[in-house]
């Protein structure tokens, strides 16, 4: 006979999240040598501030975070902790705010690109000791 048991919101959060890891010792999703990987919308523009919008541009008519160094450039990274920061988390594109941890979009990330923050952080690593 089949369980009927609905899981509770926790359950399917820690299931979905089971293996991923957490988005601050990640960073992945904010990976990308693409120039047009974050698309910024009118409703993420009236978000943010003048210092958010600095880290914005246009192709064309259409306005995206800008990419540096194959990384998004609102994004912190601490070699020493080894931790990923949005210096605008607050006030990010919904396309940020949409990608959930644990999902498989997150997944997708991971594997295909998870190798890109680790060779950021050994990158500034060896400014460190330079």
């Amino acid at each position: 006979m089949k369980s009927t048991k609905k899981q509770s919101k926790k359950e399917r959060e820690s299931e979905m999240t089971e293996g991923v890891p957490e988005c601050t010792t990640c960073g992945t999703c904010c990976f990308s040598e693409l120039p047009e990987y974050i698309r910024v919308f009118g409703i993420d523009m009236d978000r943010m501030d003048e210092r958010a919008v600095s880290f914005t541009h246009f192709i064309g008519n259409r306005c995206y975070m800008q990419m540096g160094g194959g990384r998004c450039t609102a994004l912190v990274i601490d070699p020493v902790s080894r931790r990923f920061l949005c210096s605008i988390y607050e006030m990010r594109p919904d396309c940020c705010r949409a990608l959930e941890r644990g999902s498989g979009a997150c997944r997708g990330e991971i594997h295909t690109k998870s190798e890109r923050p680790l060779i950021a952080v050994e990158a500034l690593l060896q400014k460190i000791v330079r």
